[in-house]
C-alpha cells in the first residue's frame, strides 16, 4: 500500500459520508429491508469508490451517489426475485424482517409498494428525502418534466381521490 492511499481513501470518506445516510434511507425505502439497504448502501459505495473518476461535475456528486443505490436496489429486488422463482419457496414461507412487520400495516407503505421500482423512486426522493425535482431527475435518470409527470401520476395511483396540487416545481 502506498503512503497516498490512505490520504485518498479518507478523502473518499470525507466526500461521501454525508452521503450515506440518504442512500440508506433511499434503500430502506425501495426494499423495505434494513439487511438489504445496507448491503445496496455498501455495494453502491463500492461502485462509487471505483468509479469516481468517472464524475467531472462534483455538484452532481449526491444525485450520482443516490442514482447508484437506486440501481443497486433494483439489482437487489430482481436478485430476490429470481432466487424465490428459482427456488420455487410459496410467497408464505418467505423470511419477513422487523421492518417489514412494522410497516405491513401502513397503508402508504403498503401502497407503495405497489408502485413500479421508477414510480417509488421518484415519490420516495421527492417526498421523503425532501429532494428538489431537479434532483429527483438526475437521480432518476430522466429530464425535470417527465419526473414531474411520473410523480404526478405515481401519487394519483397511491390516492386516486387525492386532489394534487399543481405545487409541483
Amino acid at each position: 500500500m502506498s503512503a497516498t492511499q490512505p490520504r485518498s481513501e479518507q478523502a473518499f470518506v470525507d466526500l461521501f459520508a454525508p452521503l450515506v445516510e440518504p442512500g440508506y434511507r433511499l434503500a430502506c425505502a425501495m426494499l423495505h429491508d434494513p439487511q438489504a439497504a445496507e448491503d445496496a448502501v455498501q455495494e453502491a459505495s463500492l461502485i462509487a469508490w471505483r468509479k469516481l473518476g468517472r464524475l467531472h461535475d462534483r455538484s452532481r456528486l449526491r444525485a450520482w451517489y443516490l442514482g447508484i443505490v437506486a440501481n443497486e436496489c433494483r439489482n437487489a429486488r430482481r436478485r430476490r426475485w429470481a432466487t424465490s422463482v428459482i427456488s420455487q419457496l410459496p410467497a408464505g414461507l418467505s423470511v419477513i424482517s422487523s421492518e417489514e412487520r412494522i410497516v405491513t400495516g401502513t397503508d402508504l407503505r403498503r401502497a407503495l409498494r405497489q408502485l413500479p421500482h421508477d414510480d417509488r423512486l421518484v415519490v420516495v426522493l421527492y417526498f421523503y428525502l425532501d429532494m428538489p425535482l431537479t434532483e429527483v431527475a438526475a437521480v432518476a435518470g430522466g429530464t425535470v418534466g417527465a419526473v414531474r409527470a411520473r410523480l404526478y401520476r405515481a401519487v394519483r395511483r397511491l390516492r386516486p381521490d387525492l386532489v394534487i396540487e399543481e405545487s409541483l416545481e
